[in-house]
């Protein structure tokens, strides 16, 4: 899905063609993205609407903003100033965006019930959005394997954004809980999404299966989905790919490109990541005053693994001097 400037969603023209699940689903795609403030335009827009259900999508995305800023309590105050609605649209939205906001204060049992009333009205991607969040509920529960059902019956909800993001959340189930070959094929058809955020988080994630099975044919594969993702220059998955493209060539002793990839790898908003980079630009940088510089910044920033291998090259690198 295209986002487009906020401002030209104070047009009328530009407005006037999204309905009600229109707003709801731009508004959703802007806080996917980062863009939360977007979403705030668009509410604000829609509140100004001489539309009664386009002023009450307008309220529902102010609920959407405030969770996702971490305010559940003014959420459930702007999602329960709607009340109760007989149009199914409204409703399941209501029930879905308060089983959230109920959710984030660990109120289990409401926000079970809400969500539940949610997939119950059998409304497309409101339905699908209910499963995957009773799945989130699960999970904070403990209880892996409902959740993945929850995932699974989200796939089916027949909403393709909503429907990705299914495939991932069962994928990333299936993947930590030790069934990698289960997860292999919901990663795959989550590369499909509309969302940056969901398809190369899949790709990412999928690559990493491929290149630890063992398989020749999986591991080139692996290198050339790496490639994808970094290509696409995505502030998050970009860096967290080169600096798996890097490790691979550096383990194939091949050095070409090396540098520019983990430098890339450096921008990486993860800390973890970043300080891997540095303490690979460390390892291999000809020049001893910038490798210092890279292990020094390894050692600061990164977790005890990464600070105890850069300690161990800095003593090595400056015996060798």
């Amino acid at each position: 899905m295209g986002l487009p400037d906020p401002g030209d969603l104070l047009g009328d023209e530009n407005f006037d063609q999204l309905d009600f699940a229109g707003i709801l689903e731009r508004a959703r795609a802007f806080i996917d993205a980062d863009a939360v403030e977007h979403a705030s335009t668009l509410a604000v827009r829609a509140i100004a609407s001489p539309s009664t259900k386009r002023r009450t999508a307008g309220v529902l995305v102010t609920a959407l903003v405030q969770l996702a800023g971490k305010r559940p309590k003014d959420a459930l105050k702007s999602v329960n100033s709607v009340g109760e609605s007989p149009d199914p649209d409204i409703a399941g939205e209501v029930f879905l965006i308060r089983g959230m906001a109920l959710h984030a204060r660990r109120k289990w049992a409401e926000a079970e019930a809400n969500l539940q009333l949610a997939m119950m009205l059998r409304n497309g991607a409101t339905s699908g959005l209910a499963a995957i969040h009773l799945g989130f509920l699960r999970v904070s529960l403990g209880d892996e394997e409902a959740a993945a059902q929850q995932f699974a019956a989200a796939t089916t909800c027949g909403d393709p954004v909503v429907t990705a993001q299914a495939q991932l959340e069962l994928a990333l189930t299936f993947d930590r809980n030790g069934r990698g070959d289960a997860a292999i094929a919901p990663y795959d058809a989550a590369m499909s999404s509309p969302n940056p955020n969901v398809a190369l988080r899949a790709a990412f994630n999928l690559a990493g299966l491929l290149r630890d099975s063992g398989d020749a044919k999986a591991a080139l594969l692996s290198r050339a989905m790496l490639e994808n993702v970094y290509a696409t220059g995505h502030p998050d998955y970009g860096p967290k790919a080169a600096v798996e493209l890097a490790i691979g060539r550096l383990e194939a002793d091949q050095t070409e490109g090396v540098v520019e990839l983990l430098t890339f790898g450096t921008t990486s908003a993860d800390p973890a990541v970043a300080a891997l980079a540095h303490l690979h630009l460390g390892s291999c940088l000809a020049d001893p005053v910038q490798a210092d510089q890279h292990l020094a910044i390894a050692m600061k920033t990164g977790p005890r693994e990464i600070k105890r291998a850069a300690s161990r090259t800095r003593k090595l690198r400056r015996a060798a001097n």
